[in-house]
């Protein structure tokens, strides 16, 4: 080769092309149920029947790139790992279901017939896989979510609008933080960490939006709050540059325009969509200081985890809508039951699936379309640990492990957008 030819040519590290483009979004995810029944169960049976019904609830196979299935197996060991559950089947006046907080559900059946109970099992295992496949296709849960992120930072601000005019309001933050986020945050910890801080602002200008008056307080109608909830106005810090910021705060009005009440909130809250939450607090009586005690912010951080909830996109109606013969047991202590978590970290796993394998395609796309662009040995590497990862995923849910597909999932999203968004790649667009 001539002597220009080296010298001038733009070094491309070899991507494997061929095999990102056939990586397709489809995916197969299986759920197990064991049977703890009194009397022996036909499980193959119970099975065929509900992977029948779970097929007839999809619309169309058109749309469906993630099919949920369903394994049914006698009563052993159960691992306590996601994707794992537990059906306690007995004898009853009528047909009724209990979800608990972990992964059993109590059922009970009013058939004495073999046959009939086994189809009242097939017919629950089925609404419980196809509920969850259905919310996941049509994207219920992430409308106001946030997207995945290995790590968030959650800040709880207490905003005193009128210092000067009001009370100099402090508040019990850590003992409530430590008490009401924290076993939120241990139970969510498998699959994302919660980095906690707080802060108290003292804003001396005045609201984002004037509330309007009524004869005993003031108030904010809906269409007003997108416009209340202020950040730049009020220069919220984030404390971490990188991860997500979730924030919530607690403000307190000024005197002259307490009580300040949302019109038709009977929490005196509202959720920003994938920004955070506010909570209203209006002191219950005037004077130079003020200190809001742990016990006085149980309320608040009973509003602020529930948002907290829906801003990761944790629904509330999970495994099946509570009905007259459904009941749904919640997990007081911790905000989050096994069930709900499971179903958040498939939301997660199916996203950040389809997220590595888009972004790598779209990298092939890019590098093909500009025949000058450098492509360096560490763009190859990152891929490379993308598509591992992305291979190792039906495997790991055949085998039954959802959390490790679910991990793999995760680094296969972080691989392919760090190559995707490298600083060596972003510089030549």
């Amino acid at each position: 080769l001539p002597l220009w030819w080296t010298t001038t040519r733009v070094y491309r590290a070899e991507l494997p092309v061929t095999e990102i483009a056939d990586f397709a979004l489809d995916q197969v995810v299986p759920f197990t149920f064991y049977i703890d029944a009194p009397t022996d169960v036909a499980v193959g049976n119970i099975e065929r029947m509900a992977q029948k019904l779970i097929d007839e609830q999809r619309t169309s196979s058109k749309d469906c790139r993630v099919r949920y299935t369903a394994q049914v197996r006698h009563k052993a060991t159960v691992p306590d790992a996601p994707g794992h559950y537990t059906l306690r089947v007995s004898e009853a006046a009528v047909d009724a279901v209990d979800f608990d907080a972990e992964r059993t559900a109590h059922v009970s059946v009013s058939e004495s017939n073999s046959k009939k109970r086994d189809a009242v099992v097939a017919k629950l295992v089925a609404d419980i896989v196809a509920k969850e496949e259905r919310e996941l296709r049509e994207k219920k849960s992430a409308r106001r979510a946030l997207k995945y992120a290995p790590e968030y930072s959650v800040t709880f601000t207490l905003l005193n609008e009128d210092p000067v005019g009001g009370a100099a309001v402090t508040w019990d933050i850590e003992q409530a933080a430590d008490l009401f986020v924290r076993p939120f945050a241990d139970t969510l910890r498998p699959l994302a960490k919660l980095s906690v801080s707080t802060q108290i602002l003292h804003h001396a200008g005045p609201p984002p939006v004037m509330p309007l008056t009524r004869d005993n307080g003031t108030y904010l109608t809906p269409d007003m709050l997108p416009h209340f909830a202020n950040s730049p106005w009020w220069n919220l810090a984030s404390t971490d540059p990188i991860a997500p910021t979730i924030s919530f705060i607690l403000y307190v009005p000024a005197l002259r325009s307490q009580p300040l009440r949302i019109e038709g909130s009977s929490t005196n809250a509202f959720v920003v969509s994938q920004w955070g939450g506010i909570a209203i607090a209006n002191l219950p009586e005037a004077g130079a200081s003020v200190v809001i005690s742990r016990d006085e912010l149980q309320k608040y951080f009973g509003i602020f985890i529930a948002q907290l909830r829906e801003l990761v996109g944790i629904r509330n109606d999970t495994p099946l809508t509570p009905s007259r013969r459904v009941s749904l047991q919640r997990a007081t202590a911790t905000g989050i039951s096994a069930w709900e978590l499971d179903t958040l970290m498939r939301q997660w796993m199916v996203a950040n699936h389809q997220t590595a394998i888009t972004t790598l395609q779209s990298l092939v796309r890019l590098v093909e379309s500009m025949e000058n662009m450098v492509v360096m040995d560490e763009i190859k590497t990152q891929v490379d640990q993308s598509l591992s990862a992305l291979r190792s995923i039906p495997q790991a849910l055949s085998r039954g492990n959802q959390l490790l597909a679910f991990e793999l999932a995760a680094n296969a999203s972080y691989f392919a957008e760090g190559a995707f968004f490298d600083p060596s790649m972003v510089s030549l667009l």
